[in-house]
């Protein structure tokens, strides 16, 4: 078969392994010989390969931002940071489950009845990430506070604060991750916390100390593979709200007393790539039991797959 169009596989060193987009091309070369694929390096321009991909209509794919490769012409997928406030309207507007959530303004107004007796306060930028400066407090406890009121080093100091709904997961924090790729789950799995979190009729000051995310620094945690059908369900569903963001790292929860889901974030960025990323990827497989992170859905045949559709309908 003639070759018709380019797909280009865009690696950031340091970020992601190129090993890995080798593997997904030549499973997409296997599967379609009327593509031929490119890896380039997002650290340099790769002039001959921008020149010769561009001979044909070509579909970019990169997990983050394009940062020195600057394809000639194309369709361009890349990762992108995208503020949570904006997120979390995007899935409600694309009819998704979200926790209740409001920007933490002067004049902000929380009912009981939307947002219940506590709320977790997190930085509304996506910069802010990794669970750091997310509290829990009483809702009628809440105030705004002027950025200058802030430490040096705390979110609030240089981008909005938000309420939203505490979603009890159950005695210990958790929450489930899905990779997806234009929707396509990748990996699934659940973080929980090994420490039970304080009971809601703690004091003040216990509760706004109390990890609200399950995360090694605050305590031992322990991870399992997921394949609930209703989280992974709501996981392709997801990527209708940022269509634009080919690579989603879905944080959902769970709530204990109804079983509702909800979706938290897509971590859009494209720092998910969590298949070949050192030591996060070892703890990772370890904590997972399994010999590599793409065995349990065979991650790199899913994104051939979905790769190649793309770039069939949508090389330009």
């Amino acid at each position: 078969m003639t070759v018709e169009r380019h797909l280009i596989l865009v690696h950031t060193p340091g970020y992601q392994d190129v090993g890995d987009f080798y593997e997904i091309a030549r499973k997409v070369q296997e599967q379609a010989s009327d593509i031929e694929v490119f890896v380039a390096s997002n650290n340099i321009p790769s002039s001959v390969t921008r020149r010769r991909a561009s001979r044909l209509p070509p579909l970019i794919f990169s997990p983050g931002n394009l940062l020195e490769f600057r394809p000639v012409r194309g369709k361009i997928y890349a990762g992108s940071p995208i503020p949570k406030l904006e997120q979390i309207a995007r899935f409600r507007s694309a009819g998704l489950p979200v926790p209740a959530t409001a920007e933490i303004t002067p004049d902000v107004v929380l009912p009981e009845s939307t947002f219940g007796s506590h709320v977790v306060i997190k930085p509304g930028f996506s910069q802010a990430s990794h669970g750091h400066h997310i509290t829990l407090m009483r809702r009628e406890a809440v105030r705004y506070q002027p950025r200058e009121a802030y430490p040096e080093d705390h979110p609030g100091r240089y981008g909005p604060m938000f309420a939203q709904r505490f979603v009890d997961t159950g005695p210990v924090v958790n929450h489930d991750r899905v990779l997806t790729l234009f929707g396509a789950p990748l990996l699934a799995f659940k973080t929980a916390a090994v420490a039970p979190r304080p009971s809601l009729d703690a004091p003040d000051d216990v509760l706004s100390n109390a990890p609200m995310k399950a995360r090694r620094r605050d305590g031992p945690i322990a991870r399992e593979l997921i394949w609930d059908a209703d989280i992974l369900d709501l996981a392709r569903r997801a990527y209708s709200a940022l269509p634009e963001i080919p690579l989603q790292g879905l944080d959902i929860v769970r709530e204990a007393e109804s079983r509702k889901l909800f979706v938290l974030e897509a971590n859009p960025g494209g720092n998910t790539w969590i298949f070949s990323k050192g030591g996060m990827t070892t703890r990772l497989i370890k904590a997972l039991g399994v010999e590599r992170l793409t065995d349990q859905f065979d991650a790199f045949t899913i994104a051939a797959k979905v790769l190649i559709e793309r770039t069939r309908a949508e090389a330009e």
